[in-house]
């Protein structure tokens, strides 16, 4: 874990163990209540995160709640909403059932969760790109990938690595395969985060062309076993 010193504008890391970090967290609310202005509190959340990022086991990703109206935003003021992950596999586990119930086949199911996750991928790789062009200035196809990576790592989505080499996203804890806890059962469709990515890589990496995503992950899928990586292909 990290502690963060603001002082004078600058921002520094050192090494904390893990009992200090409920103490720690409690500083950073006592500072960001001292913050004059919500930019200027975005700004604190903002180089933090920004500092701890290769922390190698935590990170503090900070939303703002306002009790008033019942809103929560993110450090760019966009608004968001929190979900456990046995919710949104339950929502999805029931629009697939219902749209089967309709009489649609597998793949036709498949392609509404693909279809909406790469609406939702476009919307959020147009956003992307606009961030990197006003606060990281990334040329490299390559290095707007790996940026994305690490943003969409920090969200509860798992963890998501780039192989420039393979041309392959591994996704590690993809919320679309953990099981239900109630159920024990995997969820019944996990087309959606390929047609995320597909969509992000449209926008960031292909320049509107809807690049081809496919499972790579074969029997090591982790609704098959064990195992915690889904590998998607692209070209």
């Amino acid at each position: 874990m990290a502690i963060i010193d603001y002082d004078d504008g600058k921002v520094s890391c050192a090494s904390i163990n893990e009992d200090e970090i409920i103490e720690n967290f409690a500083e950073l609310i006592r500072r960001s209540e001292r913050a004059k202005t919500n930019q200027n509190l975005r700004s604190v959340i903002s180089k933090l995160e920004e500092n701890i990022r290769d922390n190698e086991k935590y990170i503090i990703k900070m939303f703002l709640v306002n009790t008033k109206t019942g809103c929560m935003i993110n450090s760019d003021n966009a608004p968001n909403i929190s979900f456990r992950v046995d919710t949104i596999n339950g929502i999805f586990d029931s629009f697939a059932e219902s749209v089967k119930g309709a009489g649609l086949t597998q793949e036709q199911t498949d392609k509404i969760f693909f279809d909406a996750g790469l609406r939702c991928g476009e919307n959020f790789g147009h956003t992307f790109n606009k961030y990197i062009d006003t606060y990281i200035d990334l040329e490299e196809t390559r290095d707007r990938i790996y940026e994305w990576c690490s943003f969409d790592s920090s969200v509860g989505w798992g963890k998501l690595g780039y192989d420039p080499t393979e041309n392959t996203i591994t996704i590690t804890n993809n919320f679309e395969t953990k099981r239900h806890d109630a159920s024990g059962k995997s969820p019944t469709d996990c087309s959606f985060f390929k047609g995320y990515v597909a969509g992000v890589l449209s926008e960031i990496a292909t320049r509107g062309r809807i690049p081809e995503v496919t499972c790579a992950s074969g029997e090591n899928c982790p609704k098959k076993c064990d195992c915690r990586d889904c590998v998607l292909k692209f070209r």
